[in-house]
């Protein structure tokens, strides 16, 4: 719920960023509506969290922004496209990846319901940043992205396996489409190996900056 509604904030930022530099009508709809799509998420997960945990225990609304590196210095264009890329390319693409599995694993209705609710949407927010990515590849406007993939991937994929270990594994939450730490940290490492490095290669991304970072993730 707390994740969903962080995710508001975000899609909220960039898309007056990219209405501002403009791109195409289809990225700037779906960039827009996405801040719509996590409302619905984060009471999506709160009304699970009602089934789960009662009433009296889950708050009623969610409140708070999302802390967007502001890119200080950089100029509009690269500043939408950093953000459109970590917020898409990298951090939703995780998530469709996370929610993938754990679709595969619920057995519990309710769940199931839930999590491919959440999922049809995650899919289309990381599709729209690879297709942006795409268009900025092919207009060759993607100067200062590689030297950025560095603290973009940390704060992504190895802040998401740093969290791992927090949560004690239970046998009946795997029905609800937990996931446990070991599967987590192959589905992390999958993402990025077979989803997110391929991406930027095909996309001409220069990833010579990123290796040092990649490198130790693929194999935390």
């Amino acid at each position: 719920m707390r994740q969903e509604h962080l995710a508001v904030g975000a899609f909220a930022l960039m898309t007056p960023e990219l209405a501002g530099i403009g791109c195409e009508a289809a990225v700037l709809g779906l960039v827009a509506r996405a801040s719509a799509d996590e409302v619905r998420h984060a009471e999506v997960c709160r009304r699970m969290a009602v089934i789960m945990l009662g009433e009296d225990q889950v708050p009623p609304a969610w409140r708070g922004l999302p802390k967007v590196p502001l890119q200080v210095g950089a100029d509009a264009r690269t500043r939408a496209l950093r953000h459109v890329v970590e917020m898409c390319c990298l951090s939703e693409t995780l998530t469709g990846a996370f929610f993938t599995e754990m679709h595969a694993r619920a057995t519990d209705a309710v769940a199931r319901t839930v999590v491919e609710s959440l999922l049809e949407d995650e899919i289309d927010h990381g599709r729209v940043g690879w297709a942006y990515l795409a268009a900025r590849s092919q207009q060759g406007t993607v100067g200062g992205l590689a030297a950025a993939l560095p603290s973009m991937l940390d704060r992504t994929f190895g802040t998401a396996l740093r969290n791992l270990g927090r949560v004690v594994d239970d046998d009946a939450m795997e029905g609800f489409g937990y996931v446990r730490d070991g599967a987590c940290r192959e589905i992390f490492r999958r993402a990025l190996r077979d989803v997110v490095v391929p991406g930027f290669e095909t996309l001409g991304v220069d990833l010579s900056a990123a290796r040092p970072t990649i490198e130790p993730l693929l194999e935390a």
